[in-house]
């Protein structure tokens, strides 16, 4: 799950990774690596470390980064939450339209889901059971499962996706809202404890990211 995003100079650090720049209506793309910034300017090593110069002034320059993962999550998770609700809705086989074999916009992770969906425009309308299973060309697994989408002219389609993913796509969702609330919890007591008393508070195990199911 990767993506990217424009940022200021102010951002930018020495030996970062640079996608791309814009400036104005103009976008270059490209690989770089940041040798030096500063308010004035913003010199790059294209395409390798030691690689040829560029330097491109500081405040007139976007300059693309890779999102984090966790920056992903937090774009993604309305939409996310909308994927997770939307897929269990229960479809008869009359309903979920003709059947394709493009799936790539399928995951078991609810976020990657939903980035899928909004790049492709893609609603999901829910899941049908009803339909004739298969066995995955490569892994072998068991696809029991038809997931429908509508696309953006209002066809809808179906795909193979196992039924288990189905799980695991609503208990990974729901962990990760307990986890953020958690954190909000630990982080609204830190800030009304007394002063001198600002030791660690641990929650147990639902802190760590684990997402071993």
């Amino acid at each position: 799950m990767t993506e990217e995003k424009y940022v200021t100079y102010r951002h930018l650090k020495k030996g970062q990774e640079i996608s791309g720049a814009k400036q104005g209506n103009f976008w270059h793309s490209f690989k770089g690596y940041v040798k030096e910034v500063n308010a004035a300017y913003v010199i790059l090593e294209l395409w390798n470390p030691g690689g040829p110069e560029e330097r491109f002034p500081s405040e007139e320059t976007l300059f693309g980064i890779e999102m984090t993962e966790e920056e992903i999550k937090e774009k993604y998770n309305q939409m996310a939450g909308t994927v997770v609700k939307a897929i269990q809705n229960r479809l008869e086989n009359y309903e979920i339209g003709y059947h394709e074999i493009f799936n790539s916009w399928l995951s078991s992770d609810p976020w990657e889901m939903a980035q899928a969906c909004v790049k492709k425009n893609l609603t999901i309308i829910g899941s049908c059971y009803d339909i004739p299973p298969k066995h995955a060309m490569f892994s072998g697994e068991l696809l029991d499962v038809g997931i429908c989408a509508e696309d953006e002219d209002g066809d809808r389609f179906w795909c193979h996706f196992k039924s288990d993913s189905v799980e695991v796509m609503k208990r990974r969702y729901e962990r990760y809202q307990e986890q953020k609330k958690r954190k909000r919890m630990k982080r609204s007591t830190e800030r009304r404890r007394p002063f001198g008393e600002q030791g660690p508070i641990r929650y147990g195990a639902e802190y760590e990211d684990d997402w071993t199911l």
